[in-house]
């Protein structure tokens, strides 16, 4: 259990209480981590409740490993425990892609996060919730955080829905930077270190999903 029961786990704060998850930070054997504890939902029968809880803890776990695999900066997974509801992983040091921008950074950052996301989806895995609050700048990188609503086997819908969900991101939340989401795309489609991925073609899906929701607005 993860708590003052478990001595390598020292709690330090909550970063985050979602109606979905409880984030806190904190060390795991000295080492910076991040304990992401499910929240039951109480309209929810508690067998359909575990059963999702278990669903989503495997299939983050598992994506964090295939991204380790594939040597794409992420936290790397320490633990976890589908029974009790909580994933355990390293915490990504730097700030998140939301504060860096209202400071006025350089376009070079929008660039990397667009080269960001593209790494991510060579490897077969969408993201689901692509925010400048779930992306972290460090080390003059930009790194992807919690893959919560993330795909292990994505579809090119779900690439293109990765793209859209930043675009409404920065078209709500980031107003004062015009070129953002162009800078994005410029980073997502230099695929020189994805020889295998298309990334002409998430572009494409993406802007045909923009095109359904503003015929459907």
């Amino acid at each position: 259990m993860a708590g003052n029961e478990w001595l390598p786990w020292i709690a330090l704060e909550t970063i985050h209480l979602g109606a979905e998850a409880e984030v806190i930070s904190g060390t795991w054997i000295g080492r910076k981590a991040i304990l992401k504890r499910r929240i039951p939902r109480g309209y929810r029968h508690p067998a359909l409740e575990r059963s999702l809880s278990r669903q989503r803890i495997f299939a983050e776990a598992r994506i964090l490993a295939r991204l380790s695999e594939n040597k794409v900066k992420s936290p790397i997974l320490f633990g976890i425990d589908p029974e009790e509801g909580w994933i355990m992983m390293s915490k990504i040091d730097g700030q998140s892609l939301a504060k860096v921008l209202q400071k006025g950074a350089d376009y070079q950052v929008e660039y990397k996060l667009g080269q960001a996301i593209r790494k991510v989806h060579s490897t077969g895995i969408s993201h689901g919730d692509v925010t400048t609050l779930n992306a972290i700048w460090s080390d003059d990188d930009v790194i992807l955080i919690d893959y919560g609503l993330g795909r292990l086997v994505a579809e090119m819908e779900h690439f293109g829905l990765d793209l859209h969900s930043l675009h409404e991101c920065l078209s709500a939340h980031h107003v004062d930077r015009p070129e953002s989401m162009e800078k994005v795309l410029q980073g997502y489609l230099d695929n020189s270190n994805s020889e295998n991925f298309d990334a002409r073609a998430v572009v494409d899906r993406f802007e045909a999903i923009r095109g359904r929701v503003r015929y459907h607005a």
